[in-house]
């Protein structure tokens, strides 16, 4: 009899531990890791905030003006790359439609923003386009550059400080934005029928520094 009770303990034993065995499999299958979870949350271009499509900084537009947008997505001011002149603006966004009011009240004008990486186009309505790129993460009171008008007066009075020739007196200049954003300036005498160049300059508008017809290296501000 105590034989028959102690093989039956053997074999109810046997079988908890089975189940046991069987319980502990099941609760160790691994769960969806942390960084297949991030991956699978991460937003799509679709879900993109709207107020990303203006960065805040300076944009370079290539209708000859700088945009600075502002870190509230409300507000910035352009300028002028031929005179540094430029307006206030305030703009709205829905989806990839603006509406921006260009030095007050009363001038709106809408556009359809295209943004890729660090270019936007701005499809105004009437048919115009304006195709900008980011320069710079500084804003409108950090951000310097020197206007044609700057660069045009810089390079006559570098020219006469750095060379005796008579005709001094009747040089004038002109600049003029090139493809690549760089300035030419040329310092000449108007002859009447023609002009008479006393030097060429290449120019970074945002440091007056550049070379002149030579290849020589020149700085304005000196």
């Amino acid at each position: 009899m105590k034989k028959s009770f102690s093989a039956g303990l053997v074999c109810l034993s046997a079988v908890m531990a089975l189940a046991l065995a069987a319980c502990g499999t099941q609760t160790a299958t691994p769960s969806a890791s942390p960084s297949a979870v991030a991956e699978s949350a991460a937003p799509t271009d679709s879900e993109t905030p709207e107020a990303s499509l203006f960065t805040a900084g300076t944009w370079l537009s290539d209708a000859g003006q700088y945009y600075f947008f502002d870190n509230d997505g409300t507000s910035g001011r352009t300028a002028s790359l031929e005179d540094g002149t430029g307006v206030s603006f305030s703009y709205t966004l829905n989806g990839s439609e603006a509406e921006f009011s260009m030095g007050g009240e009363g001038n709106e004008t809408k556009c359809t923003v295209t943004r890729d990486g660090d270019a936007l186009t701005l499809a105004w309505d009437g048919g115009v386009s304006e195709n900008l790129s980011y320069v710079s993460d500084k804003g409108s009171d950090e951000f310097t550059f020197y206007s044609n008008r700057d660069i045009a007066d810089m390079a006559l009075a570098y020219y006469r400080a750095h060379n005796s020739s008579g005709d001094g007196d009747n040089l004038t200049s002109a600049a003029e934005t090139n493809a690549d954003g760089s300035v030419s300036v040329q310092v000449y005498t108007n002859m009447g029928d023609h002009n008479s160049t006393a030097e060429w300059y290449t120019i970074d508008r945002n440091t007056a520094t550049g070379t002149d017809s030579s290849g020589n290296e020149v700085d304005l501000k000196s």
